[in-house]
């Protein structure tokens, strides 16, 4: 009998991840125009699936509320795995949605839910509005393949993605029924999902580059200085995400048609905020260093935590010289990208969208005047999905 894999640990960096989340915040304020307004509803209930240590939930949650008439309600709900870095998510939660950051006419109430996105995270038809800008990337198990580490980053980009395919695809149809069972009918699901570039029209677009050579460079350093062994360096390669194509997505999309109806799909080519900031710069040594450590402090607060776990698996779980290990790992990443990867453009590909589920089939109108009633048609209608 096979044994199912324990589900993936997730956990950014503690601490770092909320400073050095740069690309996720830029892939994030490019989704920011596909929330509605919200200026018709009295009660209003929101989720950001995967919300890491906030920083990256507070300008989709205050767009949100911004709309909301005076006396309204609402429910904001930050959301991630147990493993994740709660401290700093309480804080930057109470730093912008305290009662007296909140609006002063709109009663906030916040709740904060350590759950795998992998579950349903809250009631049926509890909420109006959610936001995944990183969370449909990650795999509900650890991928159970061979790759070879010393391979070049495009080889390795390729064997991974056809290695992964099938999960890919399985968990994504997953992920989406999940939220369709929380998100009302009638409601919205703005997501990110970091992609491949489309193949139409792709010999004149640019590829997605998240720094993968300097990466692949400072662990090889690591080997070499004999603070990483090669089995170990076969386990980084492993993450567990999956790079979807515009056309992996349509298909997710398309087996739960059923569940959503799709408003808006669109891949944007996400830029590096250190890359437009250092190109604005005088490109001195000292700022292409600043954009260097950007990128790599950012790749390893998001990944640091999956290669220490890594090393966990054969050094034993009690081994603790992960923050210094990645300390060191991350300067030499900087080196490398310093000194032969000056000209990297740090970019990837996001396939923005907004699914809405469908209304459901001919609710009773309400009457135009009674508040209790409309209520009770706003509760009926979204425990009717199918």
């Amino acid at each position: 009998m096979t044994t199912q894999p324990a589900p993936t640990r997730i956990a950014m960096r503690d601490e770092l991840y909320n400073q050095y989340s740069f690309i996720q915040n830029a892939a994030m304020r490019a989704g920011l125009n596909l929330i509605p307004d919200f200026s018709h509803k009295q009660e209003l209930a929101a989720i950001d699936y995967g919300c890491s240590q906030g920083s990256n939930s507070v300008e989709p949650m205050q767009k949100t509320i911004s709309t909301l008439p005076q006396g309204a309600s609402a429910h904001l709900v930050f959301q991630d795995t147990p493993y994740n870095d709660f401290a700093s998510l309480n804080r930057t939660v109470d730093e912008h949605f305290s009662p007296e950051k909140a609006p002063k006419d709109v009663l906030v109430t916040l709740h904060i839910v350590p759950v795998s996105f992998y579950r349903q995270v809250m009631p049926t038809a509890f909420a109006d509005i959610g936001f995944s800008w990183s969370s449909l990337n990650y795999l509900e198990f650890p991928l159970n393949v061979q790759l070879d580490a010393t391979m070049s980053p495009q080889d390795i980009a390729t064997a991974r993605h056809d290695a992964v395919a099938g999960a890919g695809a399985a968990d994504l149809v997953k992920l989406l029924r999940l939220r369709a069972r929380e998100i009302k009918a009638g409601g919205y699901f703005v997501a990110a999902i970091g992609g491949q570039k489309p193949e139409a029209g792709s010999d004149t677009l640019e590829p997605s580059d998240p720094g993968v050579q300097p990466m692949q460079a400072g662990l090889m350093k690591m080997v070499a200085l004999g603070k990483l062994t090669m089995p170990e360096l076969m386990q980084t390669v492993l993450f567990p995400s999956h790079d979807r194509t515009v056309e992996e997505v349509k298909a997710g999309l398309d087996a739960v048609s059923d569940l959503w109806h799709v408003e808006h799909v669109e891949p944007k080519l996400i830029v590096h905020p250190a890359y437009e900031t250092y190109q604005a710069s005088d490109k001195s040594p000292e700022a292409l260093r600043k954009y260097a450590s950007d990128c790599m402090v950012n790749m390893v607060s998001s990944s640091g935590w999956f290669w220490v776990d890594a090393m966990k698996g054969s050094r034993g779980p009690e081994w603790d010289g992960g923050d210094a290990f990645l300390d060191e790992l991350t300067k030499y990443m900087i080196d490398a990208f310093v000194e032969k990867c000056p000209d990297l453009k740090f970019q990837i590909w996001s396939i923005m969208r907004a699914p809405a589920p469908p209304p459901p089939p001919h609710p009773p109108p309400p009457p135009p005047d009674d508040r209790r009633n409309k209520a009770t048609n706003a509760r009926y209608a979204s425990t009717s999905r199918r």
